[in-house]
Order: C-alpha cells, then structure tokens, then sequence
C-alpha cells in the first residue's frame, strides 16, 4: 500500500479517487475527447476526517475509455 503521509493527529491520510473526463475547446465550444484518467480530488484522515489540498501529482496518465 502507498503511504500518503500522516496527520497531525496521527491518522493516516487516504485519497479520494475519481475519474476526470479530458474536455477541450474549440470554436468557443467544450467537447469531451474520449479520454479519461484516475485523480485523486484530495487526501482525507482516516482518524479526524481533516481534508488536505492536493494538486495533480498523484493523477495517473490519460487514456481511452475502455
């Protein structure tokens, strides 16, 4: 298991997963290209249920729906 560091009260600290749709825009329109990724949305304690910021460091590369 990846250790995500620990909280101030010593809990340990789980991300919360999602996955993000690739859009672009074009001609001033939004359009979704098919691909997705796995991201992480932030890090919750698993003891206090404090929320940590994250940016995009733990978000896996861009692929096609499968």
């Amino acid at each position: 298991m990846v250790d995500f560091g620990v909280c101030d009260c010593g809990g340990s600290l789980i991300p919360v997963w999602f996955t993000e749709e690739e859009t672009k825009v074009a001609n001033g329109i939004m359009y979704k290209t098919g691909r997705v990724r796995r991201a992480c949305s932030h890090l919750v304690c698993e003891a206090c249920l404090k929320n940590f910021c994250v940016d995009d460091t733990f978000d896996g590369p861009w692929h096609n729906r499968r």
